[in-house]
């Protein structure tokens, strides 16, 4: 005789987490934050090349994450959008981080952030199941 397959139901609760939604203010917030740099330096930060690929980076993760939040005539899933914003604003992070400070414990910080925020857009870009986002209020 064969036993009984018994197993436990999966019960999905309303877990109150991120919605599409709020990519729009996070990056009209990296938008804003990233214009308020430019225009407090003068422009003359984006005089050296490092300088500028950063800035470079974070305005295009903030661009990004406004762009999932619309629904655009591409063939690309917004999410994928979303995760592509996370690793430009994990690179741009890095880069300022790494120039900004020479101290090992400081080093060794901006890393594991940056490959924390790295980790997050990649499994968000590929709609993975570690970071699940709810689409119905986009």
């Amino acid at each position: 005789m064969k036993a009984p397959n018994v197993r436990a139901p999966s019960v999905r609760a309303p877990t109150g987490g991120v919605k599409r939604r709020w990519f729009r203010w996070l990056g009209l917030f990296l938008l804003l934050l990233y214009l308020e740099f430019l225009v407090g330096s003068g422009g003359d930060a984006l005089a050296h090349e490092l300088a500028f690929v950063r800035f470079a980076l974070g305005a295009l993760s903030g661009l990004l994450f406004v762009l999932s939040t619309v629904d655009l005539p591409w063939r690309i899933e917004w999410y994928r959008l979303a995760g592509l914003g996370y690793l430009c604003f994990a690179a741009s992070y890095l880069l300022t981080n790494l120039a900004a400070e020479d101290e090992l414990w400081w080093l060794a910080v901006s890393l594991a952030t940056a490959a924390l925020f790295g980790f997050m857009g990649f499994d968000i870009a590929r709609g993975g199941r570690h970071f699940d986002i709810d689409d119905a209020d986009a």
